[in-house]
């Protein structure tokens, strides 16, 4: 069973997500209206920052990369390092001190470099600690982030199968009842209930705290899966951040 927690204190999270619309919609929905926590974010199509005006000990960062690509994240012109320092100068938001995230798509014809995607999976498994990389964990989203929000509504999500994200989000324009002003707390705990029984029914075994080694148990079956069938099974493991944070309680 999934309980969210409003008043658990996350310190700072820091998401660096791929697109510039859909997952700074769906975490301003999240963070700021139903959680209530302080939030900040830059997109990479405006020159401003955004800020809210909840006051809260949790505090919350969204940006994204400079292109909508997975290789963005390797940062080879110091696009992000400079978004970092103004949220550490402007922003007191302290990078070596928050937890980081990476939300992107595995959408076959947006992030087509599977070998640069096994070793991102590898290189960010934790949100605090990496050897090489600033800190971070991966979180895909098969094949986009939209399945987070038919997870969020309708049951068994896992046994919907999409190629693309296109797909995805026509899937959600057909269906009035799945719309992002709709997300609640109850939504949220939905969400992470079935992706627990996505990973419960691929007899996956899940240690939250070290998911690197489920992230990729996910991936490889997730690619297997896609080779025979050229779809995905929907899912989206933006729910992991939210039960590592300790936002959704896994009550046993």
């Amino acid at each position: 069973m999934m309980k969210i927690n409003k008043d658990k204190s996350i310190g700072r999270v820091l998401f660096i997500v791929e697109g510039s619309k859909t997952e700074f919609s769906l975490l301003r929905r999240i963070f700021c209206n139903i959680l209530g926590y302080e939030y900040i974010e830059k997109r990479r199509n405006r020159a401003d920052f955004f800020q809210n005006k909840n006051k809260s000990s949790s505090k919350v960062a969204v940006i994204n990369t400079e292109q909508s690509n997975i290789s963005d994240i390797l940062d080879e012109n110091d696009y992000l390092d400079d978004i970092f320092a103004t949220l550490v100068t402007e922003y007191n938001f302290p990078i070596d001190r928050s937890a980081i995230y990476y939300l992107f798509d595995r959408d076959p014809i947006s992030n087509v470099d599977i070998n640069l995607i096994e070793k991102l999976l590898n290189d960010l498994k934790n949100p605090y600690e990496n050897e090489d990389l600033r800190g971070g964990l991966l979180l895909l989203s098969y094949p986009s982030v939209e399945a987070y929000i038919v997870s969020s509504f309708n049951e068994d999500t896992h046994n919907i199968e999409f190629s693309l994200g296109s797909d995805v989000k026509a899937y959600i324009a057909s269906n009035n009842h799945m719309q992002l002003n709709k997300l609640s707390e109850n939504t949220i705990e939905k969400a992470a209930y079935e992706l627990i029984k996505y990973i419960e029914g691929q007899g996956i075994k899940m240690d939250i705290d070290y998911f690197g080694e489920t992230n990729s148990e996910i991936f490889y079956k997730q690619e297997e899966y896609f080779k025979i069938h050229s779809k995905y099974k929907l899912i989206s493991l933006l729910s992991v951040a939210f039960i590592q944070l300790g936002i959704i309680e896994i009550e046993k």
